[in-house]
């Protein structure tokens, strides 16, 4: 079992695949040594596995089509001419990011990271990378919109992990010390971009 975690870090630093596929080559390793080395895996597991996971993909699938909708109703209605509105300033790059933070804060609030990321990122990031290292603004916009994923009134996280329908509720009561941590936290990388940029600097040293 222990292998496979090395399959994975040295597949991907070695080159030999990328995450997504190391994904796949993660899931096949766990399903012929939990078959063949443990012996404890069968074929009606196998089919409950896939059974589980399909039921799984369609609510998660879902949700993402209410969000995507629902994304091209403010792109018609033009939110991201927000964005237009924060370059406009011309603050230093710290404010630059505060703004930024706001920005994306409230943008991910109502869909899930993927359009966020196609709608703003191609506005914000010529102006972000001229004063802020890439790898920092790439950081920053991630982790706001991975925020999003948690906050009412959309948060898809906040449907797909319960799993009764009654309980999403009760999640978002108890989410008020988690998410000031996490915005410490934000803050945080906001204010030392060496949080973000000394592992890729490391990465790719020659």
């Amino acid at each position: 079992a222990l292998l496979l975690i090395v399959l994975i870090v040295g597949g991907i630093r070695g080159g030999v695949f990328t995450p997504t596929e190391a994904s796949v080559v993660a899931v096949f390793y766990a399903i012929v040594t939990s078959a063949f080395v443990y012996r404890g895996f069968t074929l009606a597991d196998l089919w409950g596995a896939f059974l589980r996971s399909a039921i799984m993909s369609v609510a998660v699938l879902m949700i993402l089509a209410a969000a995507r909708a629902f994304a091209w109703v403010l792109i018609i209605e033009g939110v991201p001419q927000m964005a237009d509105a924060v370059i406009a300033m011309d603050l230093s790059p710290i404010a630059f990011l505060l703004m930024v933070n706001l920005l994306l804060l409230v943008f991910g609030m109502f869909m899930d990271p993927l359009p966020g990321v196609m709608i703003l990122v191609p506005i914000l990031a010529p102006f972000a990378t001229a004063r802020i290292a890439r790898d920092h603004f790439a950081i920053i916009v991630i982790v706001n919109l991975t925020f999003g994923l948690m906050t009412p009134p959309v948060g898809g996280l906040i449907f797909v992990v319960p799993r009764d329908p009654a309980e999403p509720s009760a999640l978002i009561r108890e989410q008020p010390p988690f998410f000031l941590a996490a915005m410490a936290s934000l803050l945080i990388l906001t204010f030392v971009p060496a949080l973000s940029t000394w592992l890729p600097q490391i990465s790719f040293a020659r």
